[in-house]
């Protein structure tokens, strides 16, 4: 038996244990992951978006206090913000708005915040106390859904034994 023809792995914070998937019977006929790359960036996003609306809770099971001090100030100055949220920026860098960077090539993609973002010092501070990119094992579950639709897609698209032209 060949080596596996498409194989997704994921390496997360705490690991999402060896998270992978092969897909032997399109061998040679993947040339463009775009399609999948960009159901991973909606997970992506949705799974950003859930660590920020629970504070953590969803990913990392609770982000850590704000010291006594810097809670007082907050709320003076910042009344209501949940922890994680100050202007926004390093919520809206994460979760697909302002300070956010995609990139889906063909074969890869990045997803997350864009280097020249303004929340990035607030961000590295940020994730030393209260790691934002830590995702649930339930979040596998998201995964596997955004790679059977596109599978699912792909074959449907290209019957085996009838190879696409171009990618899936």
């Amino acid at each position: 038996m060949g080596r596996p023809v498409l194989e997704v792995s994921f390496t997360t914070d705490p690991p999402l244990h060896e998270f992978a998937y092969q897909v032997d019977r399109f061998a040679n006929e993947i040339e463009d992951l775009r399609p999948l790359m960009e159901l991973f960036g909606d997970v992506f996003r949705s799974e950003m978006t859930q660590q920020f609306a629970t504070e953590g809770r969803h990913g990392s099971g609770g982000w850590a206090a704000l010291s006594p001090a810097y809670e007082e100030w907050k709320r003076e100055h910042f009344p209501g913000r949940p922890i994680g949220v100050l202007t926004g920026a390093l919520r809206s860098s994460m979760t697909g708005g302002d300070g956010y960077s995609e990139h889906i090539g063909e074969m890869t993609a990045d997803f997350g915040m864009d280097e020249s973002s303004a929340a990035v010092p607030y961000g590295k501070y940020f994730d030393v106390r209260r790691p934002v990119i830590r995702m649930p094992e339930s979040a596998v579950a998201s995964w596997r859904r955004a790679c059977q639709e596109w599978l699912v897609a792909a074959t449907r698209r290209h019957p085996i034994g009838k190879p696409p032209v171009g990618g899936l």
